[in-house]
């Protein structure tokens, strides 16, 4: 009969004293990497002073989830002396804790981590690779737009779209180029995130690339780019007013919602031949934009309705 081991560290009841001095104690205990797992998480939730040593040496065990849990403890302690060892686990053995490490790195916001992060962009997983360009995108270093850019021609798609998305967040003029380019993508999703960080650029460049973009084959990517296009206000309304005259329907559908929410009342009477459009999507979204100018689309409303063609929309049995 096995005899208990009387030398195991009771975790539960060290952390419920508060016994810090005890669990790092614990951490030493080498029968059992569960033990030492549960002890560096309980230093994690009584951070305090004194615990950056143990907790950077728990970075070294040989279990993988003790080093994965001391990742997470060392964010709790907010110390900025956690970015050497943190960095040091980008190139440990186990994706999981590269993946926790790159995502401290981005909790701690410490400046000097932009390079570790910027050479965890070639890591071998893809996770690790998105949890380091999100990470790149709170520090918030123009410094590494070159690097978040290259990672716009990843081969795993939520890599290439979680670069869109930190330039978004980065906004640096420099990135527009390359995400007018990632317009191109054969996948929704990056071409999504591409018109949200061209339309955050609120650049007069980016104007032409997101009115076509109205027109793009997926209807979230065309939703957003008439959400950013009507963001970017007045400047907006003469490409938009040209796509209104395009071929495609959900091109003109899009360009009336984007003009619906700049509510400029100089798109009216660009936005009154739609009633009479093909499609009742796009006489919808028409009618929406009008409505959505109030007072002064009325009398021009009212005349559309007196002339030849106009007189027989039945407007009461339209959707709002």
């Amino acid at each position: 009969m096995d005899l208990p081991d009387i030398f195991r560290p009771n975790v539960a009841r060290l952390r419920e004293r508060k016994d810090r001095e005890g669990l790092v104690k614990a951490l030493e205990y080498q029968k059992d990497p569960a033990v030492r797992r549960e002890a560096v998480k309980a230093l994690g939730e009584l951070a305090g002073p004194g615990l950056l040593d143990p907790l950077a040496r728990a970075l070294g065990d040989p279990d993988d989830g003790v080093r994965y849990e001391a990742v997470e403890a060392l964010v709790r302690l907010k110390d900025p002396r956690a970015l050497d060892p943190l960095a040091e686990r980008l190139l440990d053995e186990d994706s999981d804790v590269r993946f926790a490490a790159a995502w401290a790195l981005g909790e701690i916001r410490n400046p000097g981590a932009a390079v570790v992060l910027v050479g965890a962009l070639r890591d071998e997983n893809w996770r690790v690779r998105t949890e380091a360009l999100l990470a790149l995108s709170k520090l918030g270093d123009p410094g590494t737009t070159g690097a978040i850019v290259t990672a716009l021609r990843d081969d795993y798609w939520r890599v290439r779209a979680e670069a869109a998305h930190a330039l978004a967040l980065l906004g640096d003029p420099a990135a527009e180029e390359p995400l007018v380019a990632a317009l191109g993508d054969e996948n929704w999703r990056v071409r999504r995130e591409a018109v949200k960080a061209l339309g955050s650029l609120r650049s007069d460049t980016s104007l032409a690339p997101l009115v076509r973009a109205i027109g793009d084959p997926d209807d979230n990517v065309r939703r957003e780019a008439a959400s950013a296009l009507g963001a970017m206000g007045t400047k907006a309304i003469p490409p938009l007013v040209s796509a209104l005259q395009g071929e495609a329907k959900e091109g003109r559908r899009e360009a009336a919602r984007a003009l619906g929410k700049i509510r400029d009342p100089s798109a009216i009477e660009a936005l009154l031949p739609l009633l009479q459009d093909p499609d009742e999507q796009v006489r919808d979204e028409a009618l929406l934009a009008l409505g959505r100018m109030g007072g002064s689309a009325v009398k021009p409303l009212v005349k559309a309705m007196k002339e030849k063609g106009f007189s027989e929309l039945d407007l009461r049995g339209r959707k709002h």
